[in-house]
């Protein structure tokens, strides 16, 4: 049976992680599915991804995509459109490696994105029934002023999404067309950003520890989120501004 569904999951140094994701995916999953990892580690998650490939097959097809340290650009936004690159079924949804997004909700998400007709479902900790129990009092800080920060910067465009700072989420592959320019963890916001047609819905999911490793969020990615909200909003202002001075007279 061709998959339907790609599963892409950007992962650094979590070695310890890889098992554990693809047995629950492979216990939720109804239907085969492919599942790409595109890795920007330099610990044995290479070799763990490689090897578990034959075990999980046919259910899952595994593939690994290793960037090496000169193509990590992006961050986890990068790694998500390289994969992006080489997904060709008609779903793709985006998990982090750490299951701290839980592999039973994916097929939660392709239904209801089927159910309804939308392009895009969003795995919200802040919808109904949804919790964020995976961060710190900090973190949590943090996460929230960012969400009210982004939303007030592009209400309309984020109209409908609560929790735009997820990084689990669903869409239709053909939908997102529009170029991006990632940078650091925030690529659904870039893609609710630039393609604010996109119909839209979310699907709570309670966010919990991370299984094994340590946290990739940084005070540096925090600056990165900060550029990224001015580069985009720049862009989008651009045309009209452009477009603007072209009808001014000249003297």
């Amino acid at each position: 049976m061709t998959p339907a569904l790609t599963v892409l999951v950007p992962t650094r140094n979590e070695a310890a992680n890889v098992v554990p994701l693809l047995e629950r995916l492979c216990a939720a999953l109804a239907a085969p599915a492919e599942v790409v990892f595109v890795d920007d580690s330099d610990d044995d998650t290479p070799r763990v991804v490689s090897g578990s490939a034959e075990r999980f097959a046919p259910a899952l097809t595994v593939r690994l995509l290793h960037r090496p340290a000169s193509e990590r650009t992006g961050g986890l936004g990068g790694a998500v459109l390289c994969g992006l690159q080489h997904a060709v079924t008609p779903w793709v949804c985006v998990m982090d490696g750490d299951l701290q997004h839980p592999p039973e909700r994916v097929p939660v998400l392709l239904e209801v994105a089927r159910s309804r007709g939308v392009d895009l479902v969003v795995g919200s900790r802040y919808a109904a029934g949804g919790r964020n129990e995976g961060l710190g009092t900090l973190r949590t800080a943090v996460s929230w002023g960012s969400t009210v920060l982004a939303k007030t910067v592009f209400p309309r465009r984020l109209k409908g999404i609560r929790d735009p700072m997820s990084g689990f989420f669903l869409f239709r592959r053909e939908a997102v067309s529009a170029p991006m320019t990632p940078h650091g963890f925030k690529i659904l916001l870039e893609i609710a950003v630039r393609h604010p047609d996109l119909s839209r819905c979310e699907v709570p999911f309670v966010f919990v520890e991370r299984h094994a490793g340590t946290s990739k969020g940084t005070l540096r990615e925090w600056f990165r989120f900060l550029q990224l909200l001015v580069d985009m909003r720049w862009s989008l202002r651009s045309p009209r501004v452009a477009a603007q001075a072209r009808l001014e007279p000249t003297t």
